[in-house]
């Protein structure tokens, strides 16, 4: 078996500083630490994590908390992107990823009791306020966590500008000629739910125009069942003065709205404009395809994993709390202008 040794000998340096370019220190140049792992790589040297983790007091792993408690998670296209970027970016730190529920084997455990069960380093929190109590043990222990999703006191959280990409949607219906906006919203237990419902409030507030409760409806959860259900509640809601154009918080909710819409005779988006928020794959394959907010997933994942890897080798932070990326609008056929 090839071991640092071998690799130091080829590479013309010692066995302490092999060792220090496998685990990341920042003491080592660029070009020394390029050298040592082209080296390793030819060499075919693979780490032995046990050893690693005995020389560096770590287990190189960082714990997952994800939840289904609004049908979101690993499944879900925004989180899934998410966690794939910070896979790989945590990767690049020598880390990998393990899932934390509250189970572990056939034994139910708290979360926290998983995670020091891990030994993991870190933990990446992707869950929403229904699960804050659950979460609390782990927000309150030394172990370092950054979220992308809820909002802790001093805690870090890497964010989408969910007001930005409100009035980004809303401010392009209303160059539209749109002045009948109708808003369904994400559960407003969310925060993305929530800041997106405020930041549609605040706009009305900012051009003028009157609040009207019928134009509005909360979807229950983010599956297609609530969506549709929240699009036939607007429909019910505003049959007697219906808008001219919606706002919906979240694509799949958008997609199935329009398809609701549709079934019922209205033409999109000649009888109703549509924008959605999150710009997920399907939304570029709908008839026709989705106007909507595109988040940047990828630089979520990355700066989340940065933050984390930050926080466990105790390195100083120059930024806020919260830390929010902005968005844009990606335009697309289903939005017109208000007939003259």
């Amino acid at each position: 078996m090839v071991t640092i040794y071998d690799v130091a000998k080829e590479a013309g340096c010692s066995p302490a500083t092999v060792s220090k370019a496998f685990n990341n220190y920042k003491s080592i140049s660029q070009k020394t630490y390029k050298k040592i792992m082209e080296t390793a790589d030819k060499l075919g040297y693979t780490p032995n994590n046990s050893a690693r983790a005995l020389a560096t007091k770590k287990t190189w792993l960082i714990g997952v908390v994800l939840s289904e408690e609004l049908h979101t998670g690993i499944t879900h296209p925004h989180f899934s992107e998410i966690l794939q970027s910070f896979n790989t970016r945590i990767g690049e730190y020598g880390y990998d990823i393990v899932f934390i529920s509250k189970r572990f084997g056939n034994k139910e455990e708290s979360y926290l009791e998983h995670c020091l069960y891990r030994g993991v380093d870190g933990v990446l929190l992707a869950v929403g306020a229904k699960f804050k109590d659950e979460i609390k043990s782990i927000l309150e222990s030394d172990i370092k966590c950054v979220s992308v999703e809820g909002i802790y006191p001093n805690k870090y959280t890497v964010i989408s500008d969910n007001r930005m990409g409100s009035f980004q949607a809303l401010e392009y219906l209303y160059f539209l000629g749109h002045r009948k906006i109708a808003h369904i919203a994400c559960p407003l237990n969310s925060v993305a739910g929530r800041e997106r419902y405020e930041a549609y409030r605040e706009f009305l507030e900012s051009r003028g125009m009157e609040f009207n409760p019928k134009y509005v409806v909360e979807a229950e959860d983010f599956t297609h069942e609530a969506g549709q259900k929240a699009a036939l509640q607007l429909l019910q809601q505003t049959f007697d003065d219906f808008p001219t154009a919606v706002y919906v918080a979240y694509d799949d909710v958008a997609y199935v709205s329009m398809t609701t819409f549709q079934e019922k005779g209205f033409r999109i988006p000649e009888d109703i404009s549509i924008v959605g928020f999150d710009n997920i794959k399907i939304s570029a394959f709908t008839t026709p395809p989705l106007t909507t907010i595109e988040q940047d997933r990828m630089e979520i994942g990355k700066r989340a994993a940065d933050l984390l890897i930050n926080l466990i080798e105790e390195k100083e932070i120059d930024e806020p709390y919260e830390i929010r990326i902005p968005t844009k609008l990606i335009m697309r056929n289903s939005c017109s202008r208000v007939a003259e």
